[in-house]
């Protein structure tokens, strides 16, 4: 999927914090799920259906072949679903769903990032338009990527423009405590 509507709360927010888009996977990184899916919800379908020629037994197994083809796809699809990237006013947060039980958070404060590249690798990314952002930290902590993320040239200048407009907050922020510790002094 492309951007959401940003929430105004998630998890995790500062209390002054602004939540600027919220990035989720491109709705292609999805089709591999489905495509599994398919073929077993149409032989539990077809089973369930002919279940009256072909037996009693062969209903409990069309059913557990159901249960299990939709189990998958829903599991896959929360997994994909809860899989985001949160860009606030002052930070990148990368939610990276591993399952159901086990994820993992990377984040970093915009005036660390040193440097962001986008890259497109393939014919399918190309067509679609999707692809991984690499944002290179200063800290010591591994690099977050945005991976498979819709139009990734555009993320890529979000986020810079969001780094531009935090630093330039903070030179501001600076000079005017600064002025104000001259001022309080005389």
């Amino acid at each position: 999927m492309t951007n959401k509507k940003p929430k105004k709360h998630f998890r995790g927010q500062k209390d002054d914090e602004r939540v600027i888009s919220i990035f989720h996977k491109h709705w292609i990184s999805f089709v591999k799920p489905i495509a599994i899916f398919l073929p077993f919800f149409v032989v539990s379908i077809a089973i369930l259906f002919y279940q009256g020629q072909l037996g009693t037994g062969f209903l409990i197994v069309g059913f557990i072949i159901f249960v299990g083809a939709v189990s998958y796809l829903l599991y896959n699809y929360l997994i994909w679903n809860w899989d985001v990237y949160i860009l606030t006013d002052q930070r990148v947060i990368d939610i990276d769903q591993k399952s159901l039980f086990h994820k993992v958070v990377s984040e970093a404060n915009l005036n660390n990032i040193q440097d962001t590249t986008f890259e497109t690798k393939g014919v399918w990314q190309t067509m679609f338009n999707y692809g991984k952002v690499n944002i290179l930290t200063a800290s010591s902590g591994a690099n977050i990527e945005f991976e498979n993320v819709d139009k990734p040239e555009h993320v890529m200048s979000v986020i810079a423009e969001a780094k531009d407009n935090y630093v330039e907050r903070m030179v501001e922020g600076e000079a005017g405590s600064q002025d104000f510790e001259v001022d309080d002094e005389e």
